[in-house]
């Protein structure tokens, strides 16, 4: 990604399929699995600024997400990817508010 894309997807000039597919599933997901696969390597701020970087990232792709949303056919294709986003938004929140704890030892983690 460059500068030039960034600026954008802020500008709802960008196809909602690309935002949301590519931006907002896949690479999300690539991000949280790493995370995941060296959790138990990484110390707790190198893990706390992981964690505080995908909720960032989260945050640009519910915003790019909104803004991008009419860039289809059909409006109700926009109305769900918001919604899809926001619920995602708060789920990556709260994950990633608990892994964090688990880590400081606060809370059980199933992993």
């Amino acid at each position: 990604m460059t500068i030039e894309s960034l600026l954008k997807e802020r500008s709802g000039k960008t196809r909602l399929w690309l935002v949301f597919w590519v931006y907002g599933v896949v690479i999300s997901q690539l991000v949280f699995s790493a995370i995941l696969y060296f959790y138990n390597q990484l110390g707790t701020t190198s893990l706390a600024i992981f964690l505080a970087g995908f909720v960032v990232y989260t945050a640009w792709i519910m915003n790019a997400v909104w803004v991008n949303a009419f860039n289809v056919q059909n409006e109700v294709y926009g109305q769900i990817a918001r919604a899809l986003t926001v619920v995602w938004a708060i789920n990556a929140v709260l994950v990633s508010g608990f892994l964090f704890l688990g880590h400081l030892g606060t809370v059980t983690l199933p992993i």
